[in-house]
């Protein structure tokens, strides 16, 4: 799967989801995907920080720009399976930040998708939003205590079922290696864009 050529649907998900008040707006996430891609906008990669790379939307007059985390998951052999995005989240809202997890479409969606940082015990388990062209996504916030064990951790994990072999669950690496200072950049952009907001510049 050509992970990706889609990131603009990736991108414009989550920046809806950090502008939210609240990380559960599903409805206009979808609907601005579309727009954004018919409009020819595409995501610019300002900064890369290890495995981690922070992917803005285009400045628009006006508007405060949009950035996320972003990191290409890979399988075993090294090729794309799955896409990993974090979003800020103003301050106020229910977590600290919010995340985005596409998987490809022949996931199967009633196991959902697991997600364990490090060497933890307990696996996180969340449902599936919605399945697109792209892939199939889970959306779900992030606690401050989460984000600390992501910035001290080396790795997390994300296991899904294939739809042909539930029985047997699929684990992907996700490198944390530059996570925390891709984290500290994306925070610093998100204040100055609201801070510039404010302002009206």
């Amino acid at each position: 799967m050509m992970f990706r050529s889609a990131m603009t649907t990736g991108l414009v998900s989550a920046l809806l989801v950090a502008a939210a008040p609240a990380f559960a707006q599903e409805e206009g996430a979808a609907a601005g995907a579309p727009a954004a891609q018919s409009q020819g906008q595409q995501p610019e990669v300002v900064a890369t920080h290890a495995d981690w790379q922070v992917v803005c939307a285009p400045e628009a007059e006006g508007q405060p720009r949009q950035c996320e985390m972003y990191q290409l998951l890979r399988d075993g052999g090294g090729s794309p399976i799955a896409e990993f995005s974090i979003a800020a989240l103003p301050l106020g809202a229910e977590f600290a930040a919010g995340a985005t997890i596409t998987t490809p479409l022949e996931t199967f969606l009633p196991t959902g998708l697991g997600f364990r940082i490090g060497d933890a015990e307990d696996m996180r388990v969340e449902g599936f939003r919605v399945c697109t062209v792209v892939g199939c996504v889970v959306r779900m916030g992030l606690s401050g205590e989460e984000v600390d064990q992501l910035k001290a951790g080396s790795n997390a994990t994300v296991t899904i079922a294939p739809f042909i072999a539930i029985d047997q669950p699929i684990e992907i690496n996700v490198s944390l290696s530059g996570f925390t200072a891709a984290y500290d950049e994306l925070q610093t952009r998100f204040a100055e864009a609201a801070a510039a907001a404010r302002t009206g510049e």
